[in-house]
This record gives structure tokens, C-alpha cells and sequence, in this order.
């Protein structure tokens, strides 16, 4: 999850109050980030890291950001979010290389170079500039040991996928809320055909980790974890989240088999678009394929729900807001602290609109949801998706959301939880066997990693 790198940013300029802006306007403060000294900044020359092609995007961005501040000049550099390119960050950041303000792409990466000494700790520009963090931003735990080394610039956030066309044939309508079981019943209604010419009702996403989701919606942040620092893996939610796979996947045969994601190594993207699931459950960065009809051509409208809740009449769930992903931190030994600063903020607040191009959604509340739902779908956005409904859905600021505080072992886990769950979801293991192994395996890599 950590390796997928999603990307969103707005337009300069930021919306006016009412019910289309990212935060309410009788909630979140109004107008740009006041004026300060560091808005005079003299003449530098900084460089920016990110994960995205610098003609996707960021080349358009930094050339807002010169029309309002020509005496910083941004030089941009591209790298890998994976394990290879993230270790090029922190080799530069070692070796003293130009490296001034640059993207983490989950908390794990931000903690452990905050930890390391690495990065800036932001608290005396924060302060000083007088930007309300909390009331922009939402939720702070992105700090680290009570510090902000960084701005939350872009977030993601989970959710259905439908075939209108599918859908109205089955005879049902879009929900605004619904069961597990009731996912199970519109996949049974949607399921059509049989060997190569079967359309399933459902694909989960083609990573492994897709299952633990209604998990998430009970538990929230931390749902790995026990109060006493052992792993939760014999919660009963996990238990019966990986039942509800296995039965609609290999029992009652209504979803796209994960079993076939691995062996054609086809993708939740490919599936939906080609027409041969009618739901999907996948990233806001969905969106890219939703507005790209010259790869994906097709003959239906996409239609948009919340995530099923393990329970009916769940009171608190906690994957339906957006969660913090993309952050941007300023190198603790860059030469120009006040130009840094200057382009994080903006590029984290008003400039961060253009970042929606690549599939992020800015995490900036003062944005304007009808400017960002343009930008990620594209001009012919109306005759592709419903509009009203993915600004419900997929720009949810006030929703209830989780985020992950502890670390230990953490990559470790993820692999564990994915590997046995395959195992069950495979015939190798049983339900409880794979779900054993994962706390005792889980438990081990907690204790090693103390």
C-alpha cells in the first residue's frame, strides 16, 4: 500500500465559502494564507522531489508558483516511490546532496526521517505564519514526538465503483450506506454468464490487503494492534472480513478471484473498465481511468458508494473520510529555509489544487470540490460519472477517518497479513490457520523489531 503513489493538487487560488468547498464554510477558516515576511524571501534556487512525471503535473505547478514568487526558482526531480527510490531520498539527505523540499508518501516514511534527524522541524514557520494547522488540515497525527516536520498536502480514501448500465439492468439503485451482506446480494443480482464470458458482480482490489478493509471501518487507526503492543489478528472482525472474501469469492463465486488477479497479474482497473465485474472497490485514484476514454473506451456511466460496514447500523466507521497520505517535508540542512518553507506552504495550501491531476485529493479544506472533481475527471466529467455523487463520496473532509500511530514491524506485518491470507483464499490453509499464523508470525516480528 505504501508503494502506490497516488497524487492530487488544486488549482492556485482557493474557492469561496459554501456548500461545494472542501470544508464547511461555518467550520473552516476563509481566504489564502495570510501574508508574512517570508512572502519577501530573497532570490534562491531550491529543488523539489516527487514521484510523478514532472510533465504530469508538477513542471504546470511550479510555473503558478514563479507567477506569484519569480525570485524562487524550483528545480524539479523525479524519483521512485518504492523501496529503491525512497532510499535515494535518504542517501541524499546522508550525504548532504541538494535536496530542499520533497514528498513522503505515507507516515512510516515521514517518522522514521524525522527520527533520523533528517528533516526540518516545522513548528517556528507554522507559528510565526500563524497557519492553523488542525483547522486546514484536519486530524495532526502526522506529528512526530509532538512535531510537525511536515504539511499534509494530499490524501486517499477507499470506495465502490459501479456500472450504471449494470446496475439499472439488475434493477437496483446506488446506495448511500450498506451491509456486507448487502454488497454480497447486489454482486449476486450483477453476476451474469459463466468460463470466459462470466461477468462477476464484484472485484475486490488486486492487492491483498483490500480484505482488511471493513476491519478498518470497525477499528480505525492502529487496528493492527493490541493495547499491549501484541498484534490483533485474533479480533474477531479480521476473522470474519477474510470469510466474507472467501465466500464471495470462492464459495458463491460472485467476485472476480483474486486467485486470477495473480496468474494474468491483470489488474482491478482492467477488470472494471473491460466490462467484466460491474462493481469495483478501489483508490480515489481511480479516477484517472474513470476520465481516460481514449485507453478505455466503454458505453456506461460510473456510479459511486461507500465502502460496505461489517455491521448494520454500525455507530462509528472509520473508513469513510479521507486519510493522509502524500507529505511534504523540507530537508533539515537545506541552505534555504525560508524559500523551502515558502514553497512547501504553498504547494501544501493554495497551490495544491493541481496535484488532483495524478489522482490525489488535496488535503486543503479551503479547496473547492467542484474544481477538484473537474481536475480529476476531466472536462467530459458529466457524461463519464456522477459528479454530485463522487464529490459525496470521494471529497468527504468531515467523515470520520483513521490513521496509524504505531510503526513497529510494520512493513513486516503488512507482508504477513497478505501472505496468509492468500494461503486461506488458495485452499493451502483454512480460515483459522491463516489467521493463527498471522498473530504468531505477527507477534514475532513485533517482539524482534523491540
Amino acid at each position: 500500500m505504501l508503494s502506490v503513489a497516488m497524487a492530487g493538487a488544486i488549482l492556485s487560488g482557493c474557492g469561496s465559502t459554501g456548500p461545494d468547498k472542501a470544508g464547511s464554510a461555518s467550520s473552516q477558516p476563509t481566504g489564502q494564507p495570510s501574508a508574512t515576511a517570508s512572502e519577501t524571501v530573497k532570490p534562491a534556487k531550491i529543488s523539489w522531489w516527487a514521484a510523478w512525471a514532472e510533465d504530469q503535473g508538477p513542471a504546470e505547478m511550479i510555473k503558478k508558483f514563479n507567477q506569484k514568487y519569480p525570485q524562487i526558482q524550483v528545480e524539479y526531480v523525479q524519483f521512485s516511490n518504492n523501496d529503491e527510490g525512497n532510499v535515494k531520498i535518504d542517501t541524499s539527505l546522508i550525504a548532504g546532496q541538494q535536496i530542499d523540499v520533497f514528498f513522503n508518501y505515507g507516515l512510516t516514511r515521514l517518522e522514521a526521517r524525522a527520527k533520523k534527524n533528517g528533516l526540518q522541524d516545522l513548528s517556528e514557520f507554522i507559528t510565526r505564519d500563524k497557519l492553523d494547522v488542525v483547522g486546514e488540515f484536519g486530524q495532526d497525527t502526522y506529528k512526530v514526538d509532538g512535531k510537525y516536520y511536515s504539511l499534509p498536502t494530499t490524501s486517499q480514501i477507499d470506495a465502490v465503483f459501479i456500472n450504471k448500465k449494470m446496475l439499472d439492468a439488475a434493477g437496483l439503485k446506488v446506495p448511500d450506506k450498506w451491509t456486507l451482506d448487502e454488497y454480497a446480494a447486489y454482486a449476486k443480482a450483477m453476476t451474469k454468464g459463466d468460463g470466459s464470458n462470466k461477468v462477476y458482480g464484484s472485484s475486490d482490489f488486486h492487492t491483498n490487503y483490500y480484505w482488511t478493509l471493513p476491519v478498518r471501518g470497525v477499528l480505525g487507526g492502529d487496528a493492527w494492534f493490541k493495547k499491549d503492543g501484541t498484534s490483533n489478528f485474533d479480533h474477531p472482525s479480521y476473522k470474519k472480513a477474510l470469510e466474507f472474501k472467501n465466500k464471495i469469492e470462492n464459495v458463491d463465486k460472485y467476485q472476480f478471484p483474486y486467485v486470477e488477479y495473480k496468474s494474468t497479474k491483470s489488474t482491478a482497473n482492467d477488470v472494471f473498465m473491460a466490462g467484466k465485474a460491474a462493481m469495483t472497490v478501489n483508490s480515489n485514484a481511480f479516477s484517472r481511468f474513470i476520465s481516460n476514454t481514449k485507453d478505455y473506451p466503454r458505453d456506461f456511466m460510473v456510479a459511486v458508494a461507500p465502502l460496505p460496514t461489517m455491521e448494520k447500523d454500525q455507530k462509528d466507521v472509520y473508513n469513510g473520510g479521507l486519510r493522509h497520505f502524500g507529505y511534504l517535508a523540507m530537508n533539515k540542512n537545506t541552505k534555504e529555509k525560508e524559500a523551502s518553507w515558502l514553497f512547501l506552504k504553498w504547494l501544501s495550501t493554495e497551490g495544491s489544487v493541481d496535484l488532483a491531476k495524478v489522482g490525489h485529493i488535496p488535503t486543503w479544506k479551503k479547496n473547492n470540490k467542484d474544481e477538484i472533481a473537474k481536475i480529476m475527471l476531466g472536462p467530459d466529467a458529466a457524461k463519464l460519472i456522477d459528479v454530485e455523487q463522487f464529490k459525496k463520496i470521494l471529497l468527504n473532509y468531515e467523515a470520520k477517518s483513521y490513521t496509524d500511530t504505531i510503526y513497529t514491524a510494520y512493513n513486516e506485518i503488512n507482508t504477513i497479513l497478505q501472505n496468509e491470507a492468500e494461503k486461506a483464499l488458495f485452499g493451502v490453509s483454512t480460515i483459522d490457520e491463516a489467521l493463527a499464523e498471522m498473530k504468531k508470525k505477527a507477534d514475532a516480528a513485533i517482539k524482534a523489531a523491540k
